[in-house]
Order: structure tokens, then sequence, then C-alpha cells
């Protein structure tokens, strides 16, 4: 009986310290976690290109009208280069060359003849147009837009419109004559409004 006892004892001991076991680890304590605070950068926005300037002296064409200009105008994409010809004395001119043709697409001449008033070179140009001017009031001394010669484009006759500006600027007469698809209304008065700012 006092064997039995024992055993019993001994059996609750060896239960309770295999129950029981090392304490458990107290949980941590509630901590709140937020995302890492930063001072925000200021966001900087490339600085506006500086507007075109009328400069003293012509030396090329391609600075009066960009590809930008005329992309804005038309109001859609288009992929195209703008390459500076060979000058003459009074005359340089711009080809604007679509990734699609090897034909130039667009052209703008830039004239600064001797000796002309502004209306009176733009009657002689007036004169390539293939029928009668529509006048662009408010632009430059003398605007108009006309359909002009049609051009080959990889051996299809394209019909042209030109724009035609002159102006009497930094003492001399000036004149941008551009040469476009025909497009709209619109599109030449805002190219023939630019080409006025910029003679």
């Amino acid at each position: 009986m006092r064997f039995a006892r024992g055993m019993a004892a001994v059996g609750v001991l060896a239960c309770f310290t295999a129950c029981s076991g090392p304490p458990a680890p107290a949980p941590p304590p509630a901590t709140t976690s937020h995302a890492p605070t930063s001072t925000p950068r200021p966001t900087t926005s490339p600085p506006p290109k500086p507007a075109f300037v009328s400069p003293a002296k012509v030396t090329a064409a391609c600075p009066f009208v960009t590809v930008d200009d005329i992309t804005q105008a038309i109001g859609g994409s288009w992929s195209a280069t703008a390459v500076e010809e060979p000058a003459t004395k009074d005359s340089f001119r711009c080809t604007y060359k679509s990734e699609f043709h090897d034909a130039a697409a667009f052209q703008l001449r830039i004239l600064v003849p001797a000796g002309r008033s502004p209306r009176a070179l733009s009657a002689d140009i007036a004169k390539t147009c293939a029928k009668s001017s529509v006048a662009i009031p408010g632009t430059g001394d003398a605007a108009f837009h006309c359909q002009g010669p049609d051009q080959d484009i990889d051996g299809i006759a394209e019909q042209q419109t030109r724009i035609v500006v002159a102006k009497a600027s930094h003492g001399q007469t000036r004149a941008g004559v551009l040469d476009l698809h025909t497009i709209r209304e619109e599109v030449y008065v805002a190219l023939a409004r630019l080409l006025g700012d910029r003679l």
C-alpha cells in the first residue's frame, strides 16, 4: 500500500513537470507601425523653352518654324526632321522630311530681298499660286494662303497649300513662304500668325 502511494506521487510529480514545462515568453508589447515618412521632393518641371526672338540677321530658315510648331498647329503626331538646305544671298530654305517619304513633305523659305516692299514682294509671290489667294488679316504687312504648285511625293502629285507672310523687320523686308499639304483653314492661319510673330 505504501509502495502504491509512492508510485502515485511520483506519477503526479512527473506529469506536473512534463505538462507545465518552462514558462511561455511574454508577448511583445503592442506597437503601432507607420510607413516611414519623408519630406516629399519638390517636382521640378523642365524650364520652358525660350520664345523665339526674331534675329537681327537671318542665317537659317528652320528656326522660324520647327517640326513641333507644325505638329501643334495640325493637332496630331508627325514624325519628321527639319533639314537646313544650302542658302543663297537672300534666300534660306528648310525642308521637313517625313520618315515615310524620301521627298520633303513640307518646305519653308525665308526671303530677304533688298529694295522690295512687303506688299510688292507678297504680290510677286502670289503670282506663283495655282488659284486666287485668300488674305489672312492682322498678320505681318501682307499675308495670304493659296493653292500652290503640286509636289511629287513618291510618284504621286500631292496638292500643296502655300502660306505667305511678308513683313518689314530689322530694317529689311522679309517673307516666309511655307508649302505644306492641303489641310485646314485654321492650320494656315495659325502658322501664318506664327511666322508673322517670328519674322
